[in-house]
């Protein structure tokens, strides 16, 4: 064990008691990706903890900052290079009773052809499974960090198929590439009344701000309860219900949202997971939207729109859709999903649709490879906005020189584009350099 590894050992042991059973051979029926989760495993599998570090050449087209020129049209940055530095950390421990996951990446780019839009990025996710005893096991999960780039980061993708929904860091959702900052804190408490069936109440309590006098932050928390029931041994049941509370620093505006689904979940063969969620929100919202004014009151105040408070109630249907393969070197998902999200800062309470599918390989000798890709629509309530939607995609490749040397290679591009209004605007990243990662495996970024 290296001497970071043994840090973090230090540093959770007095809060990892012993008891008769382990996370690891936990037989209960949850299936709700909580606590540690799949957070620090790479290509389908649990690993050590593992520092990484790497320089490289970046070059960046597209870029959508927040401002605009002296005719008041947006401004787009296109061919940008420069150098980037990143270090990150990732991986797994395991105690008798407990699980501790991290995945923590981050970076600072200096652009040689343009300074004023140097940049740093901070990203982290860190989960913590605890099985108290044989009734009672406890669940905390951490999110943090700051950003500018709507595009994804290596090492930091967000919680698969919004297994406890993910809230605050959305990069592929951002209008703007523009700093904000996250902060997320989540903990579940599950009781076990048999080998079959379970019961869980939690929570999370979220913040994002935004920099820009219009772009609004985000409050909120969520409350939650549900049960589980598993029918067999691949196959459980259950139902959930959740509160949630969202409030927009500085912008006008609050939505309270409650929703019910049932799910199912069940192992096709020893490698695959499928799980399915369905239901319905009920949001209420109040805020700000514009409207049209009558032509002769156009007329006398020189301008053809307006703002107006609203309050609104609606019923969205819910649902999620995930099927994911596991194998010794490699993994492969597959998800869609609809439901409430806060936005992005423009687009306050909005119906958020997105699909995606993911890809991490390791199985070539030396070779490491991640593909990634999706779609997303929001739709803001009540606002009257036209719908926002964006296709990303990213795709990475490393190669083991030698046993601490890594060669490195990275794609990322996006599309967005918002209906009817005329917007469309797209862009990509290229990176490749060296990293630096001891270890026996090739290294993975995601």
């Amino acid at each position: 064990m290296n001497k970071f590894s043994t840090a973090l050992v230090c540093a959770f042991a007095c809060i990892a008691p012993y008891a008769s059973a382990q996370p690891g051979s936990y037989s209960g029926p949850g299936v709700l990706s909580r606590g540690a989760g799949d957070i620090g495993n790479r290509a389908g599998a649990q690993v050590d903890l593992r520092l990484w570090g790497d320089v490289t050449g970046v070059y960046d087209t597209g870029l959508q900052p927040y401002q605009v020129d002296s005719k008041g049209n947006l401004v787009t940055i296109n061919g940008l290079y420069g150098v980037q530095a990143d270090l990150g950390a990732y991986g797994t421990h395991r105690w008798r009773t407990a699980l501790l996951g991290l995945d923590y990446s981050g970076y600072y780019v200096h652009y040689t052809s343009g300074s004023s839009f140097d940049t740093t990025t901070q990203n982290l996710r860190l989960g913590y499974t605890y099985q108290k005893s044989r009734r009672l096991a406890l669940d905390f999960r951490q999110l943090a960090g700051t950003g500018t780039l709507g595009y994804g980061t290596a090492g930091f993708n967000g919680d698969a198929n919004g297994i406890p929904s993910n809230f605050v860091n959305t990069p592929t959702a951002l209008l703007f590439d523009n700093r904000y900052y996250y902060l997320q804190s989540t903990m579940d408490a599950t009781f076990i009344q048999t080998a079959r069936t379970s019961y869980t109440v939690g929570g999370d309590g979220f913040l994002v701000r935004r920099q820009g006098a219009g772009l609004a932050g985000t409050n909120g928390y969520n409350l939650r309860g549900s049960i589980q029931h598993r029918l067999s041994k691949k196959k459980t049941i259950g139902a959930t219900y959740e509160h949630i509370h969202l409030d927009f620093p500085p912008a006008f505006g609050e939505s309270d949202i409650d929703g019910a689904e049932l799910f199912f979940n069940t192992s096709i063969g020893r490698r695959w997971t499928f799980s399915a969620k369905a239901g319905a929100f009920i949001a209420q919202v109040v805020g700000i939207q514009q409207v049209s004014l009558d032509p002769v009151i156009a007329a006398l105040l020189g301008t053809n729109f307006s703002e107006r408070a609203f309050s609104a109630q609606s019923i969205y249907p819910s649902g999620n859709f995930s099927l994911s393969g596991r194998f010794k070197r490699s993994s492969i998902s597959f998800h869609y999903s609809q439901g409430i999200t806060p936005g992005n800062g423009i687009y306050l309470t909005s119906q958020q649709k997105d699909g995606g599918a993911s890809l991490a390989y390791s199985g070539v000798r030396n070779w490491s490879f991640g593909l990634t890709g999706g779609y997303s629509r929001l739709n803001g309530l009540g606002q009257g906005l036209q719908p926002y939607s964006t296709i990303n995609g990213g795709a990475n490749a490393t190669y083991r020189i030698t046993r601490g040397l890594h060669a490195l290679l990275r794609f990322d591009a996006r599309d967005q584009q918002i209906d009817v209004v005329g917007y469309k605007h797209t862009g990509y990243r290229a990176s490749i350099g060296l990293a630096f990662s001891p270890g026996d495996l090739p290294l993975s970024l995601w």
